[in-house]
C-alpha cells in the first residue's frame, strides 16, 4: 500500500475517533440529533478508511462515462470494493444505509426525533467497526 494512502486510512481513523468521541459526549448531554449525526459521520469516515486500507486512491467512482465523487461515490465504492471484496459483511453494508437512510430522512421531518437506547447501539456498532478498521492498519 502506498504511502499517501496509509496516511489518508489514519487520518480517517483519527476523524472517526473524534467523531464517536462527541457522539458518546452529545449521546450523555441527551442532545440525540447531534449524536446520530456524529454516529453516522464516524460510519462513513471509517468506511472511507477501508476503502484506503483496500488500495482505493480516491474517493471517485466512474459510471458510464461520468465521474461521481462524494457521499454517492463512497456508497458505490463500498458496494463493489468492501461489500463485493467480502472486507464488509452484508450486515455492515446494510447498516450503514439504514443509517444513511434515518439520518437524510429525518433531515425533512420536522421535529424529528432518535430513540436514546436506539442511539447506543448504533454507537456501540460504529466502535465495533472502528476497532475492525483500527486493527487493520
Amino acid at each position: 500500500m502506498a504511502k499517501n494512502q496509509e496516511d489518508l486510512a489514519n487520518w480517517c481513523l483519527i476523524k472517526a475517533e473524534e467523531y464517536l468521541g462527541s457522539a458518546r459526549g452529545n449521546m450523555e448531554n441527551d442532545r440525540l440529533y447531534p449524536a446520530a449525526e456524529e454516529i453516522f459521520r464516524a460510519i462513513e469516515t471509517v468506511m472511507e478508511a477501508l476503502l484506503y486500507l483496500n488500495g482505493a486512491d480516491k474517493i471517485r467512482y466512474y459510471l458510464r462515462g461520468k465521474q461521481f465523487v462524494g457521499r454517492l461515490a463512497l456508497q458505490y465504492l463500498i458496494r463493489d470494493n468492501l461489500l463485493k471484496q467480502r472486507k464488509i459483511s452484508k450486515q455492515e453494508h446494510d447498516f450503514y444505509l439504514a443509517a444513511a437512510s434515518e439520518l437524510h430522512q429525518a433531515a425533512y421531518t420536522y421535529g424529528a426525533s432518535f430513540d436514546k437506547e436506539e442511539l447506543e447501539k448504533h454507537l456501540e456498532w460504529a466502535e465495533n467497526l472502528f476497532f475492525k478498521a483500527r486493527a487493520l492498519q
